[in-house]
């Protein structure tokens, strides 16, 4: 019998045991490239569905600012530069101006053939206020009465929201009379200050001293933000537009580059703002005021007016308008026409006519909607609301506004 060969013998544990750590590797190296597979397809799959829920975050980071699917309001957007502290008298801010004085380097994304003559202008057919029947029924100490209560439901809705800042003003453009919860506050315009801009553009018109034709050219330098311009977005530089058309796209499309066209043909803000004054300048653009938002940081800075100049600014208007409709009709068609609808659209009727500018700032958080509403009598309302989301914002705004419409109703019931 042959006897077995000792080298074998010798190396066949190690043969063995060689085997099975190849062996291992393989199943440790298959079940890793198992796992890392399982892995980047449940972060694809998790990737996917926040992006579903939250299209606003995913890609931010990444967006470009030359995409533009589909025309929104714009966000007419102030340039703040912000050093917060605890104490009153070492916050500051610097004062934005109402558009960045930076040049806008991104032209606008067109592969079409522009033409650079202004388009020509197209009037709507213009607005006039309705002439009712209604019989105010309840008496002038009832209404007064009723103004006070409309103040104290607006004060207790501000008192119930811990995460805001709400300001108010209600004006009776056919009594007079008034009221306002925190409306001498200082508060961020945005847009809206679109409006007494152009009444002092309006008021210089009807002096002679200004032409509805004429021109100002969109250029590289053109002051304004790009993503809150419908021009910006649109067309391509040295498009011409008519000064008539950018006083209608500043107010029915808030559009930012639109908006100083119209100041630097009147030379610039600090011409304007003194003739804004006159007409109510308790809270002045040009001043620095000091006010708390509604996370409770202080600012010490220009660039805001109040719901009390607003709504006077509103008054003015309308006032206007009913003395000298040649005037004033184009600035009232462009608010009624307005492209958006107003938050306070839903709190009255559904066929009452809401003539309306709106400001937003997404970075402070500040929402404001101006409006002259042609309801049982024409009113004008300035709603303010600074808050951590768009929707609670426009939510609040639309309580006071139904709020507004019961005691409007309430004085003409019969």
């Amino acid at each position: 019998m042959k006897r077995p060969n000792p080298t074998f013998l010798q190396k066949a544990p190690k043969i063995q045991s060689s085997r099975r750590k190849r062996t291992l590797s393989i199943v440790l190296i298959a079940l890793g490239v198992t796992l890392t597979l399982m892995f980047f397809r449940k972060v694809s799959y998790d990737g996917q569905t926040y992006a579903e829920m939250f299209p606003d975050l995913v890609g931010a980071a990444k967006r470009e600012t030359t995409t533009y699917e589909e025309y929104r309001r714009p966000v007419h957007t102030t340039t703040e530069s912000t050093t917060e502290s605890t104490t009153e008298e070492t916050t500051t801010i610097l004062a934005p101006s109402l558009a960045p004085t930076t040049e806008s380097t991104t032209e606008a994304p067109s592969t079409k053939v522009q033409n650079n003559s202004p388009d020509p202008i197209i009037e709507n057919p213009g607005y006039t206020f309705k002439k009712t029947n209604w019989h105010q029924t309840a008496t002038y100490q009832k209404r007064a009465v009723m103004l006070d209560n409309l103040r104290e439901k607006v004060k207790a809705v501000d008192e119930e929201q811990t995460y805001m800042r709400i300001c108010f003003e209600f004006i009776s453009l056919e009594h007079g009379d008034s009221i306002g919860y925190r409306n001498l506050e200082p508060v961020l315009p945005s847009g809206a200050y679109a409006i007494p801009i152009e009444l002092v553009w309006y008021d210089q018109y009807s002096k002679g001293k200004q032409d509805l034709a004429g021109v100002s050219t969109y250029q590289r330098s053109s002051k304004g933000a790009y993503s809150a311009s419908y021009i910006g977005h649109t067309f391509k530089y040295g498009k011409q537009f008519f000064h008539r058309n950018a006083l209608n796209y500043a107010i029915s499309k808030n559009d930012s580059i639109a908006l100083n066209f119209i100041i630097e043909s009147m030379d610039g803000m600090e011409k304007i703002i003194p003739e804004i004054d006159k007409i109510s300048g308790y809270v002045s653009y040009d001043s620095e005021n000091l006010y708390q938002d509604y996370r409770s940081r202080r600012y010490k800075t220009k660039g805001r007016t109040s719901c009390y100049d607003m709504a006077e600014f509103l008054r003015y208007l309308y006032n206007g308008y009913i003395n000298s409709p040649d005037v004033y009709q184009m600035i009232i068609n462009d608010m009624y026409y307005n492209e958006l609808a107003s938050p306070l659209k839903g709190s009255f009727a559904p066929d009452t006519p809401i003539l309306h500018v709106q400001g937003r700032n997404l970075d402070m958080g500040a929402y404001m909607d101006c409006a002259i509403i042609d309801c049982e009598e024409p009113i004008a309302i300035v709603v303010y609301v600074e808050a951590s989301s768009e929707e609670n914002a426009y939510a609040i705004m639309q309580q006071i506004g139904r709020y507004t419409a019961e005691f409007v109703t309430s004085c003409y019931k019969t």
